[in-house]
């Protein structure tokens, strides 16, 4: 297990919330974050900040907003 400050923590935090690391990359994380309470509480605001994005991402839009866009879609098509 390498050691892992709480600038690895933070620069791979997104990384390894999403599983794209390496198993001794993940793991030296995990372990860092166990004893760091610091780089927990950074963890767990990435982990809300991308539950909300996942939430906005599902949302359909207002249907006032669908229509505008489609018009202004159509507006521009009309104009090429």
């Amino acid at each position: 297990m390498n050691p892992v400050d709480c600038e690895d923590v933070k620069r791979n935090v997104h990384e390894f919330l999403h599983a794209q690391m390496q198993t001794g990359q993940q793991e030296d994380i995990t372990a860092h974050l166990a004893n760091c309470e610091s780089c927990e509480e950074h963890y767990d605001i990435e982990v809300v900040f991308n539950q909300v994005i996942q939430r906005s991402c599902d949302e359909a839009p207002a249907e006032e907003l669908a229509q505008r866009v489609m018009q202004r879609l159509r507006e521009v098509q009309v104009h090429d």
